[in-house]
């Protein structure tokens, strides 16, 4: 998973501790070695006086214990039994010594890994091998050289462990502590010689011995010629007085004097007691030189600790003092960049959360603004020369743009409104003449196909007069039809029909006997008949949609559903949302939802809730909460008049049900286009002559309209009719208009006789 941060202020601060620690972790590394290298040299004098020292004693116990071995072996155990016994003792004493050391350190004397595998092994070979060798010591059998070859591969670790204690040191310092081991590995070979003359003396010297004894002799030569120069000052001084001294002369008169001589006259070439104290003497001194050497070493080491630890320290200060410096300059600037980076995040979030929207909805609200009075409410963000100031001047002209934009689309929004006003004043003006001469010509026609027509063209140009008042909705005025009493809904939803062009598919069923405010009448009216116009437009043309109501807990649910192939669950989702927020919309929608917005539109004038759902045959019904706000009831006993009375009662006491036919519906709609005069004016062929908007209910006549309250109450022939009453009326019609016709069939065929 990959770890992101979320905001600018963790990315800088990412961005900034990434070389920040890194810097840390050297100067931490950098001390941390330097550190540990100066203690270690601190350590060296104590390491090797702990574990050196004893490894010397211990050297040099097997040493005095092989040259009496080789004697014992080689007098067959004849000659020093009684030292070789005593030796083993010493030799066991040092032994134990240095395991005791092994087994509890001191402190300040810790070794390395491979310091204590060195360790380990030398006391390992000196335990296992000196118990085999000793047995062997005491075989007659047993060849003194071999015995010396045995015991000089025990004494061997210890030189190894003495090198790896060396390791401590670096430098100058390491080459001087190899060098002394260098000198301790020439004593070993001063005393390899010993043991061969000591065997030698008592069993006979050999070819073999003789070559190895003449080997050891170079050998040590080489190793003081090689390394002399590179001991401390002391121990150098020490060696070379001791090279070209007494001693050093003694010892390479008897090596010389024994090499000269046959292999057999070798060890009596010199008398013992002149070989014993000359090589005795070179073993004491060579010993020396080694302890001063090792002495001035740790000396130095010591020194030289103390020295490179002060200057860690200074070096470690110094640094310390670097990163933190670093650090605080890193976290200033990092919160600098921070404060200005939300300067310019919380002037992005006012522009765009608030400044804007309080813009636009001042415009919305019809106040003239202008843009330079709005920017100087916002002043320019000053946050430097850098990038982030020219980001700054960036946003201060955006954010000018966009409120210039602004301003300037709502003038052009209002140029647009205004012209949808005038054209759609227009429009009402011609299609209310339009009506008015539609209605005289109504009047005027005789002819029944004419007059079917001319029925036909009328209700297109109510459809007009619908659509023209869309522009007005979209525009954002009032269509301009205002009822100032309430309205029963059944006549509403009618007359929401009436105004569809496929009216004839559209089935009403029973509703409760509920009125709509005066005022809202309009609005529903309009509502309702884009719902049922846009049901029919996308259905089958030989499917029904079908209109019903019912009384809910908020109000009144008025149900339009067609028998389309209905929307899918993303395509509903979208519309509802559109439909919800077409109040505070600003840009006009999609040319195929013009009807939808509008319906948007006037359910949020008055606070009616549209929902579009699947419907329960395929289709898709749509769904019109109207609150209880705009609702009343009508009286149960309301006179039989074209204008009515209510009273507001609880809507659980609406339980009136009337279920119409379609027949009937038709009969209803054609008896409440009664005129206001009898019936008994008609035309030349017997029917009854049409009276302008009598095929509307008195309340949405425009005559209703404009009359006050005062008015006197309708009686008489302005009654409303029962659904009975209108079904007996339209038979009659139709049984009038059919006896008609068939009078008028022979008449017309005796004059075309004629």
């Amino acid at each position: 998973m990959r770890l992101r941060p979320r905001t600018i202020r963790t990315q800088l601060v990412a961005l900034l501790l990434v070389p920040l620690l890194s810097l840390a972790g050297l100067w931490t590394y950098s001390t941390y070695s330097s550190v540990r290298d100066a203690l270690a040299l601190l350590r060296v004098a104590e390491t090797y006086r702990y574990y050196g020292g004893p490894t010397d004693d211990l050297d040099l116990a097997l040493q005095d214990e092989r040259r009496a071995a080789v004697v014992y072996t080689a007098s067959q155990g004849s000659t020093g039994g009684t030292t070789l016994a005593r030796l083993e003792k010493k030799t066991d004493a040092a032994l134990a010594v240095l395991r005791g050391h092994a087994t509890a350190q001191e402190r300040g004397t810790a070794l390395s890994g491979d310091q204590k595998v060195q360790l380990t092994r030398t006391l390992q070979v000196a335990t296992d091998g000196l118990g085999a060798l000793r047995q062997e010591v005491r075989d007659p059998e047993a060849s003194w050289s071999h015995v010396l070859e045995t015991y000089s591969s025990v004494i061997e670790p210890g030189f190894q462990l003495r090198e790896s204690l060396g390791a401590l040191q670096t430098g100058q310092l390491a080459r001087q502590a190899i060098v002394a081991v260098q000198v301790v590995r020439a004593r070993e070979l001063i005393s390899q010689e010993d043991a061969i003359m000591a065997a030698a003396r008592v069993g006979g010297m050999t070819g073999s011995a003789f070559r190895d004894f003449t080997s050891l002799i170079s050998g040590r030569r080489l190793l003081q010629d090689a390394y002399g120069a590179d001991l401390p000052a002391g121990a150098e001084a020490r060696l070379e007085a001791f090279e070209n001294g007494k001693l050093g002369g003694a010892l390479r008169s008897s090596e010389l004097l024994s090499i000269s001589s046959a292999p057999r006259d070798a060890p009596f070439a010199l008398q013992e007691s002149l070989w014993r104290q000359s090589v005795d003497d070179a073993l004491d001194e060579l010993d020396a030189i080694d302890v001063t050497a090792a002495d001035e070493i740790g000396t130095e080491a010591r020194d030289t600790g103390y020295d490179v630890l002060l200057r860690t320290g200074a070096v470690s200060l110094a640094g310390l003092v670097l990163v933190i410096l670093s650090m605080v300059v890193s976290l200033r600037l990092g919160r600098r960049l921070v404060r200005r980076l939300r300067t310019l995040r919380d002037e992005a979030m006012e522009l765009s959360g608030n400044r804007l929207p309080e813009v636009m909805r001042r415009l919305r609200d019809g106040e003239i603004l202008d843009h330079e009075a709005v920017l100087k409410a916002a002043p320019a963000l000053h946050l430097g020369d850098d990038e982030i100031g020219q980001v700054g001047r960036a946003f201060t002209a955006s954010q000018r743009a966009a409120v210039q934009a602004a301003v300037e689309q709502e003038k052009l929004r209002r140029g647009v409104s205004a012209v949808f006003i005038n054209l759609a004043r227009r429009s009402q003006v011609l299609l209310h003449r339009q009506l008015t001469l539609l209605d005289a010509m109504q009047r005027r026609t005789q002819d029944p196909t004419e007059l079917e027509d001319l029925f036909r063209l009328d209700h297109m140009t109510t459809r007009m007069r619908r659509h023209a008042e869309g522009l007005l909705i979209l525009s954002g005025n009032s269509p301009g039809r205002a009822w100032r009493r309430p309205v029963r809904l059944a006549e509403v939803v009618r007359a929401a029909v009436g105004e569809v062009e496929d009216y004839p598919r559209v089935a009403v069923r029973r509703m409760p006997r509920i009125s709509v405010t005066g005022a809202a009448v309009g609005d529903v009216v309009h509502l309702v008949a884009e719902l049922i116009e846009n049901a029919a437009a996308f259905s089958p043309p030989e499917t029904k949609v079908v209109v019903r109501g019912e009384v809910v807990a908020g109000g009144y649910v008025i149900e339009v559903e067609d028998r389309g192939l209905g929307m899918g669950p993303e395509r509903l989702a979208e519309v509802n949302d559109e439909l919800g927020h077409a109040a505070a919309g600003m840009d006009l929608p999609e040319t195929d939802r013009l009807g939808l917005f509008t319906v948007g539109r006037l359910a949020s004038r008055q606070g009616i809730r549209v929902t579009l759902r699947r419907g329960d045959y395929g289709g898709t019904a749509a769904v019109v909460l109207i609150p209880t706000a705009i609702l009343v009831d009508a009286e149960d006993d309301e006179p039989e008049t074209g204008e009515l009375t209510f009273r507001p009662r609880p809507a659980s006491e609406l339980t009136a049900r009337a279920e119409t036919s379609a027949p009937a519906r038709a009969a209803v709609a054609v008896a409440t286009r009664a005129p206001r005069e009898p019936r008994e004016e008609r035309t030349g062929m017997g029917l009854p002559k049409r009276v302008r908007q009598a095929n509307l209910v008195p309340q949405l006549r425009e005559d209703a309209v404009h009359e006050s309250a005062a008015d006197t109450p309708p009686t008489g022939a302005d009654r409303e009719r029962s659904p009975d009453e209108a079904r007996s009326t339209m038979a009659a019609f139709a049984r009038g208009l059919a006896r008609g016709r068939s009078a008028d069939a022979p008449r017309k065929n005796g004059e075309n006789g004629g």
